[in-house]
């Protein structure tokens, strides 16, 4: 795997920022190679393989490599995480201090002041988020009085996946079909342990307390019914500030950004900045022009190329630089998938020439791009924005959203709802670097899939829309 490091420093220095996500920086050995030389030497034989960052991040179970623990707690034969024993807690209690600690169906939260360094994202095989002391780490819950065990399951017992695991297509539309004569449903948020169904606010529709099925397709149904959407609410503000880089920065400075010209010392490759054209004004200005972070080059079923950048980062023009509006021209965009937050832009030849997907600095390179249901619960990805450096995501939810309709319009049918991946992030991030690292892939550690690409981002999780659509067009990974 081609690795590199980015040239900015600063950006660098952002993995050392909070002492709860410092997960690489201090590794030994450091599993991070320099980018700057272009063609790779000879081998020597006296080098040494990478070592490897996770074993099985396919899905639930991964171990990561800073994560030294004699057990695991993944039970594969039923799908389920089980508690530490006794002999277990005090290894963990030994290793990590006396601080409070918690366990949920799918993570582990551990308070302390000192946490380890590198930290690791497993413990035993399970997610781990170390807290300071004082801010303990749940999940939150809806509150809405509606869900009722004793009512009967409504989804057809034939059609039911397996725990720990992500519906289908099928499986969620069939769910949407078994809620509709029940509730008017907006969305539907698939979680490890049980599923949020979000009602539609202000429809003048009113729900007795308890009047909602409490399972269905045999998984606790909780239900949310406010204006904010539940996705919002999931916000842990606790743990935000505990790794807000800036709790640990220069706050009288700008965060830092990597705006090295790559075209010019190196190669082009996902994960380096952009920024769009002067706009109308012809001059430049730092609220108009978004700076955003690189996609991969694909190409479709026609032979027509094409690089991905985050549609809301070129609304004002079409013109793409790197890596300002004042330095090279790199290509212009020539279609657009407003609904994925997604433009596809036709390069340059120097930058065509230069721009290659087997290198995304320290994230793993992206090979190929995956549709929805590719996506298993519990899957580790990576990203690497302009604005961030490596940033680990994992994937634990998935969402279908009602698309918002004019007055008067017919719905759209279950089949078109938007669907989207929701993933935990370890690194740090606040929503000033988030708005760098739009446009980003997120992609597999295991298999180089892209599940996604960086888009909406809560100060916890990101919301990432399913490519079905970019797949069925003819689109692929060069």
């Amino acid at each position: 795997m081609a690795t590199s490091v980015r040239l900015s420093p600063q950006v660098q220095r952002l993995q050392t920022s909070s002492p709860y996500v410092d997960i690489y920086t201090r590794a030994l050995p450091n599993p991070l190679r320099p980018r700057r030389v272009v063609r790779p030497p000879a081998p020597s034989t006296h080098s040494h393989p990478e070592p490897k960052r996770w074993q099985n991040p396919g899905g639930w179970g991964a171990r990561h490599m800073n994560d030294t623990a004699p057990f695991t707690l993944w039970d594969k034969q039923n799908r389920k995480f089980r508690l530490p024993t006794q002999e277990e807690s005090a290894w963990i209690r030994n290793k990590f201090g006396d601080g409070k600690r918690g366990e949920s169906g799918w993570f582990m939260w551990i308070e302390t002041s000192s946490p380890p360094q590198p930290v690791t994202l497993t413990v035993g095989c399970m997610p781990v988020y170390f807290v300071g002391t004082g801010e303990s780490h749940f999940e939150t819950l809806p509150r809405a009085p509606y869900p009722n065990p004793r009512v009967l399951d409504p989804y057809p017992a034939a059609l039911r996946w397996p725990k720990m695991q992500f519906p289908t297509k099928e499986q969620r539309i069939a769910m949407l079909v078994a809620l509709a004569p029940l509730a008017d449903v907006r969305a539907i948020l698939y979680l490890p342990n049980w599923t949020i169904v979000e009602l539609t606010h202000g429809d003048g529709r009113k729900y007795e307390p308890r009047s909602l099925p409490g399972v269905v397709a045999g998984r606790t149904t909780l239900y949310h019914h406010e204006a904010e959407p539940f996705y919002m609410a999931m916000k842990d503000k606790s743990r935000v500030r505990a790794i807000d880089p800036q709790q640990h920065m220069d706050t009288s400075r700008p965060l830092p950004q990597d705006d090295s010209n790559y075209l010019k010392d190196s190669f082009l490759t996902p994960g380096c900045r952009l920024e769009c054209g002067l706009g109308e004004s012809g001059s430049v200005n730092e609220f108009a022009n978004v700076a955003t972070t690189s996609g991969v080059r694909m190409i479709n079923s026609q032979g027509e190329h094409a690089l991905t950048v985050a549609h809301h980062g070129f609304l004002l023009s079409k013109q793409v630089y790197h890596p300002r509006a004042t330095a090279d021209k790199v290509g212009e965009v020539f279609d657009t998938i407003p609904e994925l937050d997604i433009s596809l832009v036709s390069l340059t030849p120097a930058a065509s020439e230069s721009y290659r997907n087997s290198s995304y600095f320290q994230a793993e390179p992206p090979r190929s791009l995956c549709e929805g249901d590719q996506i298993e619960q519990g899957t580790w990805s990576e990203i690497d924005g302009m604005s961030s450096g490596l940033v680990t995501v994992m994937a634990y939810g998935t969402m279908d959203m009602k698309p918002k309709r004019p007055p008067g319009h017919p719905p759209i049918g279950f089949r078109n709802w938007r669907a989207y991946t929701v993933s935990s992030l370890f690194g740090v991030i606040n929503s000033a670097i988030s708005e760098g690292i739009c446009g980003a892939p997120i992609v597999n550690c295991d298999t180089g899939g892209v599940g996604g690409f960086f888009h909406l981002f809560d100060g916890t999780n990101c919301l990432t829309a399913h490519l079905d659509d970019l797949v069925a067009e003819g689109w692929q990974i060069v």
